[in-house]
């Protein structure tokens, strides 16, 4: 419709130029400031259009961040006015378009106009604009054909204006780009919905109005175009309905004009998720859901058809029906799904079907009979009051005193139970294995027992006519499904409780009692196979236990309740482990275990000098005979050479070897069955031994082999030192630990084993023990040696014995190799380490020594030395820098000690290295600390000769410092002797050294404790 003023825009201009002369205007679009005024105008608005003014006005917003953009809300709150000055009279013409090029939003609502002009139809340029909403707005009577296309970017579109005479166009949705999601139109009955177009939109929302329509007639959506509707509501509703191939119709509401007299058909076919459909004030004649799913539906006020039963989608969860007319209840095979059940209205004079997953049920006033269902004891919320109930379950009676007001006024007979009803209420079963009785009785006495988790446990228990919650149970006490299911939270073990009367309602009670348990490992064992190595888990684990270690899960091979089996790869790396259970996803149990080969496992390697060409590896490697295996073959690298095997077993490899002229430890790498064994501390070259001295022999000493052989009283390394006579000091033996101290007038030292240690091949301790607690037999005869005093521990699981020998006669004996002498009077010390559980098989052990220099606790009337009384250190080392000999003196006195590089391993002769480690962190400069090198043996024999000397050129006392000529020690490590036999000590021991054996028996037992070593 056109609107004359001719030169309207040449007026406006002048108005325009006169009112904003030399001011900066928020809007400068000209024809934008002209519709603004015409939009004032045409509802008589009197807004101040003046630069800087605009965003003034009421009804005008706009964005605090950009000024040229503004929403415009118009409705009857505004006060009204002229639009223009009253001076300034609008020529007429036509209006060509109207511009709002920076407005997003217009919202005008019951707002008379001046005029009859329909200003959708001069939208052309709203580029900006998303949300438009006219509401009884008189002048807007015809949507025009392009309206859609001239706001490309429109989201939400709201006309409900009753005044439009046309039908929506056909084309409304034609060239729309797909912007418009939410559609709100009022249209007239005689509307049947004719788009066609692919649309977007995802909220339709249809306001019907008008009388005069064929009833007949039907409101039609269909999926193929609205492909993406969500959301669907409509007003008014004069006609039939027929919704179809809807795939993301989640609700539908629908309500209905007036009692009309005319029944309503209602088709909703393919649709494939509706949650909601809500139909009220409707004469309802039939449903059809034919391939729909329905969740929830719901009608109120309205008729239902008295000529046959309503259809229900089979998926119903939630049914509420409030009609008049409604007297056939739906059959339990109708909605087998149902959950919440409510129905009003309807007067049924019927029975009511089981609806084996109801929760709810509200139907009150209903006229119903006969008996209610067994299934009714499962629901949680129940409302059947003013019924005509016959019988009801026991359930109902078992709890009389909460139940009576869900069938309150029930006619004609009181459901009360009587004196001699007897309630059939207990747990019957357990889904856990923790029960042990069962009570199914009308009486408490019978206690039922649970096994708990020590953390607190929730159980699931199923019994019989429970009860429901909110009836004042116990606390703890909490029901998972009516009459039949409930759960307990079982305290921790810490409060220490251990029973619990449970009581259900007033007069229902249950007594329980647990004991607690836990899940845990109990312990690991490894086996190495050719696909990796398999742990084997035994404790007690349920069927959600995982088994981690550092975070990692591990998906076990077995699972069951006493046994868990992992396969790790070949590589599992050895040394302690963490492993973590699992279990719930909230109990947590560590167990620690140190997982070591049992093959490749090397002990020593024979002795081989730079010209050999073989050497022979002795350990434990794959048994083929023992795995019905011929084809798996040992590969050996000595210094990255692969070499080639001779001859191996399960035992021992003999290999050949490379060069190697420098001679010294060489790398070995041993890959059996896959599995690898890296070290640098087994294979030996010996060089030869050489033909000088040097520093050169004295007093009459000869040279051989590089060392020096005293004669006479001399000894030390280069024989420049005397042994005094072993007569001039004193022998003590400490009963609480193996020490001996040797004192003389002056000074005293003394030499002890104070640690066991376990090294890395870094040399890094991954384990000591010090020896805190000894027990003590003294007195033990050995043939020819003497008296033996033994001192025991079983420590940490490890048995240390230490044997304390003092020979009468002299002794002479081969060691690895060297003959070795004990003169009488001397001391000897056997010790022997058993039960050692290494954490890797590439470990070795070190047995560390203390050497004390000592003031003597014997007086004298003279100290020619004063204030001299110092100590010194010196060491020798062989040709590959192992430590040979020491001497440690202290005012002309000198304790010697000599070492051989050769110990006996397993019963072979191995390489032995001896280091000194100086302080050790001992901040006493009078302590000595070494430490002897020995291979990852199971027995481990070392013998290193230490004796005292006196310096001839020490002129400090008229009397010579004496201590004894020579302490022999020998070490003997994880011997497979039982620790319950060394503790017993039956009859008699035998222990076989180096092909001899020693005998002793039992005389008398005392204990004491003591540290034996700095920490």
């Amino acid at each position: 419709m056109k609107f004359n003023f001719y030169i309207v825009f040449l007026s406006i201009c002048i108005i325009i130029t006169t009112l904003f002369t030399n001011v900066k205007s928020d809007i400068t679009d000209i024809d934008e400031i002209n519709s603004i005024s015409f939009l004032a105008n045409t509802f008589f608005l009197n807004w101040d259009l003046r630069s800087g003014k605009i965003c003034s006005n009421k009804g005008i917003f706009c964005d605090s961040t950009n000024s040229t953009t503004m929403k415009i809300f118009i409705d009857e709150n505004l006060s009204s006015g002229e639009g223009i000055p009253s001076n300034l009279t609008l020529p007429g013409g036509e209006i060509l378009s109207l511009s709002f090029i920076n407005i997003s939003s217009i919202t005008i609502r019951n707002r008379e106009s001046n005029t009859a002009t329909n200003i959708l139809n001069y939208i052309s340029a709203i580029k900006r604009l998303s949300y438009l909403e006219i509401v009884n707005v008189s002048s807007i009577n015809i949507i025009p054909d392009s309206f859609l296309f001239d706001c490309p970017l429109i989201n939400t579109l709201i006309l409900d204006e009753r005044n439009i005479t046309s039908l929506i166009p056909s084309s409304m949705f034609s060239n729309t780009g797909g912007s418009l999601k939410t559609l709100t139109i009022s249209i007239s009955q005689a509307s049947s919905m004719p788009w066609n177009q692919l649309n977007s939109i995802e909220n339709l929302n249809l306001i019907l109005y008008g009388n005069s329509i064929n009833h007949n007639s039907i409101i039609n959506i269909n999926g193929t175009f609205f492909q993406f509707l969500s959301n669907l509501t409509i007003n008014g509703l004069n006609a039939k309905v027929t919704l179809t191939g809807m795939n993301y119709l989640k609700s539908s509401s629908i309500k209905c004009t007036a009692n009309d007299g005319f029944y309503k058909d209602f088709n909703f076919t393919n649709i494939t998720s509706m949650d909601t459909l809500l139909i009220s004030n409707c004469l309802i004649g039939s449903f059809n859901f034919a391939n729909s799913n329905l969740t929830d539906l719901e009608i109120h006020d309205g008729l239902m058809t008295p000529s046959s039963p309503l259809s229900y989608p089979k998926n119903v969860e939630i049914l509420k029906i409030d009609c008049s007319g409604f007297d056939i209840i739906p059959k339990g095979n109708q909605i087998p799904m149902v959950k919440e059940l409510y129905l009003a209205g309807g007067s049924f004079k019927s029975t009511i079907d089981s609806f084996p997953s109801l929760s709810i049920v509200n139907i009150t006033n209903g006229n119903l009979n006969g008996e209610l269902p067994q299934s009714f004891c499962s629901t949680n919320e129940i409302d059947l009051s003013m019924n005509n109930f016959t019988k009801i379950p026991d359930c109902f009676l078992c709890h009389w005193s909460y139940t009576n007001k869900w069938f309150s006024n029930n006619l004609p007979n009181s459901l009360e139970p009587n004196s001699s009803f007897i309630c059939n209420f207990g747990i019957i079963q357990n889904n856990a294995s923790g029960i042990v009785n069962v009570f199914n009785s009308s009486t408490n006495i019978t206690t039922t027992t649970f096994k708990i988790l020590s953390y607190g446990q929730t159980i699931i228990f199923n019994g019989s006519n429970l009860g429901w919650s909110n009836q004042n149970q116990s606390v703890g006490l909490k029901m998972i499904k009516p009459n039949t299911q409930f759960s307990y939270d079982f305290p921790v073990e810490s409060l220490n409780k251990t029973s619990e009367t449970l009581i259900f309602s007033s007069g229902r009670e249950i007594k329980i009692q647990w004991s607690y348990y836990q899940y845990e490992i109990v312990n690991v064992e490894f086996f190495q196979k050719s696909e990796g190595v398999l742990a084997n888990f035994t404790g007690l684990f349920d069927s959600s236990s995982i088994i981690s270690i550092g975070g990692i899960v591990y998906t076990p091979l077995i699972l069951s309740s006493h046994n868990i089996q992992i396969q790790f790869n070949l590589s599992f790396l050895e040394g302690p482990i963490e492993f973590d259970l699992q279990t719930f996803q909230i109990y947590n149990f560590k167990f620690f275990k140190s997982f070591s080969r049992s093959y490749p496992l090397i002990t020593s390697a024979s002795i081989i000098s730079v010209n050999d060409s073989q050497v022979t590896i002795f350990g434990s490697f794959f048994n083929n005979i023992d795995n019905n295996t011929s084809d798996i073959k040992p590969i050996v690298f000595i210094n990255g050479v692969n070499c080639n095997i001779l001859s191996f077993d399960n035992e021992s490899i003999v290999t050949t070897i490379p060069k190697y002229p420098q001679g010294g430890f060489a790398n070995l790498t041993v890959n059996d069955n896959g599995y690898y064994f890296s070290s640098p501390l087994v294979v030996f070259y010996e060089k030869p031994k050489p033909t000088e001295c040097n520093p050169s022999c004295e007093n009459g000493g000869k040279c051989s082999e590089g060392s020096c052989e005293c004669v006479g009283d001399y000894s030390g390394a280069t024989c420049s030192f005397i042994k005094p006579s072993n007569s001039t000091y004193s022998l003590v033996l400490d009963k609480t630990k193996p020490n001996a101290k040797y004192e003389m007038e002056k000074g005293a030292f003394d030499f002890s084993l104070i640690s066991v240690q376990e090294l890395d091949l870094n040399k890094k301790v991954v384990k000591q023990i010090n020896i805190t607690q000894w027990d003590y037999l003294p007195n033990q005869m050995v043939d020819g040696l003497g008296e033996c005093s033994l001192y025991y521990s079983n420590q940490s699981n490890v048995l240390i014995q230490v044997f304390l020998f003092v020979p009468t006669e002299s002794v002479k004996y081969n060691f690895a190799g060297y003959s070795l002498n004990i003169d009488s009077g001397q001391v000897k010390i056997l010790v022997n380490i058993s039960n050692w559980q290494y954490q890797t098989s590439l470990s070795v052990l070190r047995a560390v020594f203390k050497s004390s220099s000592l003031p003597s606790n014997q007086t004298t009337s003279s100290n020619s030395c004063g204030q001299s009384d110092t100590n010194s250190l010196e060491t020798t080392n062989n040709q590959y820098n192992a430590l040979l000999s020491f001497t440690f003196q202290r005012n002309g006195v000198i304790l010697y000690g000599v070492f051989i590089d050769k110990m006996l391993s397993n019963g072979r002769v191995a390489i032995s290295t001896v280091e000194s480690l100086g302080n050790y962190g001992d901040s006493d400069n009078n302590n000595n600390y070494f430490g002897i090198n020995m291979p990852h043996c199971t027995v481990c024999l070392l013998d290193p000769n230490l004796g005292p000397l006196v310096n001839p050129g020490f002129q400090c006392s008229e009397r010579p410092w004496v201590l004894p000529v020579s302490l022999v020690v020998s070490i003997v490590g994880a011997i497979l002797i039982s620790v319950s036999a060394f503790v017993t000590f039956k009859k008699y021991y035998i222990i076989a050294r180096d092909g001899k054996s020693i005998k002793f028996s039992k005389r008398r037992k005392s204990k004491s404790k003591s540290s034996m070593s700095k920490t």
